[in-house]
């Protein structure tokens, strides 16, 4: 089993400034940072070091339980004895600490210490291991490291204290490119700025925004990038999808009453919410284990589509009887195809439903929906068969 060692003390001399445990990034403390990297690392068991269980700490563990780990806050560094055997390795990382989480993933799946060069990390607060290294502020150790953590005194600083146990057992040290501090993956005591553009970078890493084969997504995901970096730990994704739902849910009334242009025109306000919806809570949730997916928007991923093939039928003339439902529901068909067995770079295509409803909705005006319709899943058609994955 490997258990994760978290703290949250801080020995910084002014008491005005955030310790840096709990300085904020793409709207989450470093610390919840840094438990989503123990989890993502395969930590069962997390143990934090604090003086008090504070506000910050209890949000700390539910964060981990929500991904199914246990979690245990200690002051004395001893306790990890019961948390801790012989056959445990001990994932560390040290208070203010912000990794490059794809560098931990590669280097501690083993137990090993990574260091950083001395020069310039000891500059810019690392620990100095020897002349030429200083400690990145991570490692993995084997428990029985604990073992001689808990002859040492009670109040000594608990990481460097095993960093030392893991030198001196012989733990091997890998060196991590300087370039991590240069593009400011590899943070420790972050300032504001640094966190910034730091945050930058999280954003447009997570974002994963369409590319422009796809144009109603790309625009409206790149909406929602531009919100989800001004206002990141808000109620933002629950406020887009409300506003989604509630649109769709206006558009479905005026295509019952026989209003079908201003239905159509709440149908593509719902399909840019629900895509700006999507991006920002990709970047909100970047890094959790199991990041939940609200009720809301797993009901709208699945009548989203539904609510369009009604309105594309109340738009359709009545004399084309069963074709204004099966046209429709041949032409989503068909784009859910393409999302599932097209080449990567153009499933987003088929799945962009605001381009979709923007070029239907002058059909509707033109009282030629359902031409318009089958033209397009002929068009569809004709498409999948030049995308398609190539099979062996």
């Amino acid at each position: 089993m490997r258990v994760a060692l978290l703290s949250v003390l801080d020995s910084q001399a002014d008491p005005r400034r955030v310790p840096a445990p709990f300085r904020m990034l793409a709207g989450a403390r470093l610390v919840d940072r840094q438990l989503d990297i123990a989890l993502a690392a395969g930590c069962e068991t997390i143990a934090c070091l604090a003086n008090t269980v504070g506000r910050e700490v209890i949000d700390l563990q539910h964060r981990a339980e929500a991904a199914g780990a246990r979690f245990i806050a200690i002051r004395e560094p001893r306790k990890l004895s019961g948390l801790v055997t012989a056959s445990d390795e001990l994932f560390v990382l040290a208070p203010g600490v912000l990794p490059d989480e794809e560098a931990v993933m590669r280097h501690l799946a083993k137990p090993c210490v990574l260091v950083l060069p001395a020069d310039p990390a000891v500059q810019r607060g690392y620990e100095r291991i020897d002349l030429h290294f200083a400690w990145a502020g991570a490692l993995v150790v084997r428990g029985t490291a604990v073992e001689q953590l808990a002859q040492l005194p009670g109040d000594v600083d608990t990481p460097s204290a095993l960093l030392r146990i893991a030198l001196q057992s012989g733990v091997r040290t890998h060196p991590l490119e300087t370039r991590l501090l240069d593009e400011l993956s590899w943070l420790r005591d972050p300032t504001p700025e640094e966190l910034a553009t730091r945050e930058r970078n999280w954003v447009a890493g997570h974002a994963d925004v369409a590319p422009f084969s796809a144009p109603g997504l790309a625009i409206a995901e790149r909406m929602g990038a531009r919100l989800a970096q001004d206002t990141m730990g808000g109620t933002l994704p629950r406020a887009l999808a409300l506003g989604s739902a509630v649109a769709a849910l206006v558009a479905l009334t005026a295509a019952m009453t026989g209003w079908a242009v201003p239905g159509f025109g709440f149908a593509v306000l719902a399909a840019l919410l629900f895509a700006m919806e999507g991006v920002v809570r990709r970047v909100a949730s970047a890094g959790q284990l199991r990041p939940r997916v609200p009720m809301l928007v797993q009901a709208l991923t699945v009548l989203l589509d539904p609510l369009y093939l009604i309105l594309i039928a109340r738009a359709s003339a009545e004399d084309t009887g069963w074709l204004r439902l099966f046209v429709p529901a041949v032409l989503f068909g068909l784009l859910h195809l393409g999302e599932r067995l097209s080449v990567r770079r153009w499933r987003r295509s088929y799945a962009d439903r605001v381009i979709l409803t923007l070029v239907l909705l002058p059909a509707v005006v033109l009282g030629i929906t359902l031409p318009v319709v089958a033209v397009l899943a002929l068009a569809v058609l004709v498409t999948l068969f030049l995308t398609l994955e190539p099979r062996d």
